[in-house]
């Protein structure tokens, strides 16, 4: 009795302090729910606390990366493409733009229609996969990372047409039940024991924060392009500076209008 007022009066305040947690355990059964007792929730914690930190990380690594000055063949390239006269989308399908995208990600497209049909790429998917195997815990199993990744690309579509969705976890909890969750619990063959109930709490609090960093990151820089150079050459200069990362967001729009006008929207407040 002494344990479980214990817990009943430490849940709150850890939730407090870790919101998707409240989320993560909300879409747990309620037999699971009181499993997971105080020092699993303690132990959860410290976990999410050292994801925090290596977020932290990959974010100034990020920012790093797509505030690196132009090249001189870069330049050049840019300089190229201000002067055609053509929509930025058939500038992007230029030859000259697509001989520098297969220099950067190694694959021929004939448009950048195609390119656009074909992210994310397996680079992108090995590199995400890289990224998340780094924060997840060590006992998740390769099956449990494809899980992972599937849902942190399921999850920067939704946070793209669906921005507002991360601050109301009302709309968030079945999405993550559905596509996170239930296929983490349906890895285990039997009942999860609690320490395996933990360790699904673990992966599960990962992929979400990564891809809400990872798109933030990306979208400041590229609204601070836009406001610098203006719409046609901070677009091209995105382009030229993250083409990867341009291409698997600009792939969520009907057309460049489109995505220009989500860019200049300003980034959610953290």
């Amino acid at each position: 009795m002494e344990r479980d007022k214990r817990f009943s009066v430490a849940m709150p305040r850890l939730l407090k302090t870790v919101p998707i947690l409240c989320l993560l355990i909300c879409c747990l059964p309620l037999t699971t729910f009181f499993a997971c007792a105080i020092g699993a929730t303690f132990e959860m914690v410290g976990f999410v606390k050292g994801m925090t930190a290596q977020l932290k990380e990959r974010e100034a690594f990020l920012v790093e990366l797509g505030e690196k000055p132009l090249t001189e063949n870069q330049e050049k390239l840019l300089t190229e493409l201000l002067h055609e006269e053509e929509s930025l989308d058939a500038v992007l399908s230029s030859q000259p733009y697509l001989t520098y995208l297969e220099e950067q990600i190694g694959a021929v497209h004939k448009d950048y229609p195609t390119y656009l049909a074909a992210v994310p790429t397996t680079e992108q998917k090995s590199a995400a996969t890289f990224a998340l195997k780094e924060i997840l815990p060590p006992e998740a199993t390769d099956e449990q990372i494809q899980i992972c990744t599937d849902f942190y690309f399921q999850f920067r579509e939704l946070i793209v047409d669906e921005p507002h969705i991360t601050a109301d976890s009302e709309e968030m909890k079945p999405f993550i039940e559905e596509h996170l969750v239930s296929p983490l619990m349906d890895t285990y063959p039997s009942e999860p024991s609690v320490s395996e109930i933990t360790t699904v709490m673990k992966m599960a609090v990962v992929p979400s924060p990564m891809a809400i960093t990872d798109r933030g990151v990306f979208h400041k820089i590229w609204l601070e392009q836009l406001e610098v150079y203006g719409p046609r050459e901070g677009l091209l200069r995105c382009a030229i500076l993250t083409p990867g990362e341009f291409a698997f967001t600009r792939s969520f729009f009907q057309n460049i209008d489109a995505f220009e006008r989500w860019i200049k929207r300003p980034p959610e407040q953290k």
